[in-house]
């Protein structure tokens, strides 16, 4: 095949070459030049960002004529097939198609056997998750005590399906993603010794697309130079990748935050009808309110790879506009984008998420309640204000037994058994008004209460 694309053609072929990967990169470096050659390597991360690259350069540093050495010279017999992938020696397998026993107790077998040409025979398993658990256990004992020629460098996207039993016979190593800036540089430099012109909007979307994939990158790369020739702009990757323009992002926000319901409702008819889809548009509602968000906060960290266009949009958003208000809108717009993904009918999901997130601001009016420091001082007063003096009232003087007895028609005074028991006294008037103000009292205690609680609720 004559034509070589870029994910291939601009892989890294050395240690120094590996971005974002240092971490990785100088321990290997330092082990190959001490001596302190592992058996088995796991390399770990997301996919694109070079688990099976540092596989093949440390199979290449380990067989080349000079080595081993960390700096491969990329010049002699191994390290030129290697690189090509048809060493004899450097056998790479898919652990999706070679998950079964049989296998590994073919490739057990074969390690067995001394290298045809080179100093190590290096096994790298791509997807080593993939094989099965009586696969593992075959591989047990091989790769705890392996011949001392015999390397094994796994790969895998989910260490969580690897068993503990095989984490531990192995180096583990955790790859990150590449940032966004990094990747730029990196791709920039590239496409300029190809003679591709990039502008900054375009790079930008294309890093961001790539989610911090290296092998993403290089293949939009690819696409975009074969639709729009060696001169890439911002527009034709929004129009190739099929991305949410920013202005649409920008009023549908703004609608929103200013409680315009029947616009944004509009603004999504409008969306739905240029081929957009709901999880699309949802999606990117998402992430553009998070970048409203961290814009209202105040932070910047977050925002190094969103193009100067759309950080303009962001900053008129942003401006007077209280962090909590883009906080709501984003809680209720990524719960949306997940109940959408279920819901036989996305459109409702979504035009009543947009609906919600505008009346947001007349449920709370926020900006039209009265300062906190003066609301709690208010109600802290009422609650201080003491009670009225009670008046003393007079006690009635309680009637002997006998003239209570004497004074009730009808009754024999002689048939009633003299008692101790306490005779029951009509509580007096002043007692009454008493309890009245204390009831009174309590409940303006809890009105203020209540006038508290309801303030905080509304903030």
């Amino acid at each position: 095949m004559s034509y070589l694309v870029f994910a291939r053609k601009w892989r890294p072929q050395s240690f120094d070459e590996v971005l974002a990967q240092d971490h990785v990169t100088i321990t290997m470096r330092n082990a190959i030049t001490s001596g302190r050659i592992g058996h088995s390597y796991l390399m770990t991360g997301p996919r694109g960002v070079g688990k099976t690259t540092i596989a093949r350069i440390l199979a290449k540093s380990l067989n080349c004529e000079k080595g081993p050495t960390p700096e491969p010279c990329q010049v002699c017999d191994s390290c030129r097939r290697i690189t090509a992938g048809n060493h004899m020696d450097v056998l790479e397998i898919d652990g999706a198609s070679n998950r079964g026993i049989d296998q590994i107790r073919d490739l057990r077998e074969k390690a067995m056997y001394a290298t045809a040409s080179a100093k190590y025979r290096v096994y790298i398993i791509d997807e080593v998750h993939m094989l099965t658990a009586e696969a593992f256990n075959a591989l047990l004992k091989i790769l705890e005590e392996p011949p001392d020629s015999v390397i094994f460098i796994f790969a895998t996207t989910q260490p969580r399906k690897v068993p503990d039993t095989i984490l531990s016979r192995c180096q583990r190593f955790d790859l990150r993603r590449i940032p966004a800036s990094v990747m730029a540089g990196y791709l920039h430099k590239e496409a300029s010794g190809e003679g591709i012109t990039i502008d900054a909007s375009a790079m930008a979307l294309i890093c961001r697309a790539s989610g911090g994939s290296m092998r993403d990158a290089l293949s939009l790369m690819d696409q975009m130079v074969s639709f729009c020739g060696n001169t890439v702009r911002g527009e034709e990757v929004v129009k190739l990748l099929g991305m949410v323009e920013t202005e649409l992002l920008g009023r549908m926000t703004a609608a929103m935050l200013e409680g315009r319901t029947a616009d944004v409702l509009d603004e999504v008819s409008s969306a739905l009808s240029e081929g957009y889809s709901v999880e699309e548009l949802l999606d990117a509602l998402t992430v553009f309110s998070r970048n409203v968000l961290l814009a209202a906060s105040g932070a910047s960290g977050g925002l190094d790879d969103v193009p100067d266009s759309e950080m303009e949009t962001i900053r008129g958003l942003s401006a007077g506009v209280p962090d909590v208000a883009v906080l709501n809108l984003l809680r209720i717009i990524s719960a949306a984008s997940s109940e959408a993904r279920r819901s036989e009918l996305p459109r409702v999901v979504l035009e009543t998420a947009v609906m919600t997130a505008s009346k947001m601001s007349s449920a709370f009016g926020i900006r039209d309640l009265p300062p906190v420091a003066q609301r709690v001082a208010a109600t802290s007063a009422a609650v201080r204000r003491p009670s009225p003096p009670l008046r003393e009232e007079p006690i009635p003087e309680v009637p002997a037994a006998s003239t209570v007895k004497e004074g009730i028609p009808g009754l024999n005074v002689d048939e009633v058994e003299e008692t101790d028991a306490p005779v029951p006294v009509e509580a007096p008037a002043g007692s009454a008004r008493q309890e009245s103000g204390d009831a009174a009292d309590r409940e303006r205690e809890k009105e203020v209460t209540r006038e508290i609680l309801g303030l905080f609720d509304a903030i």
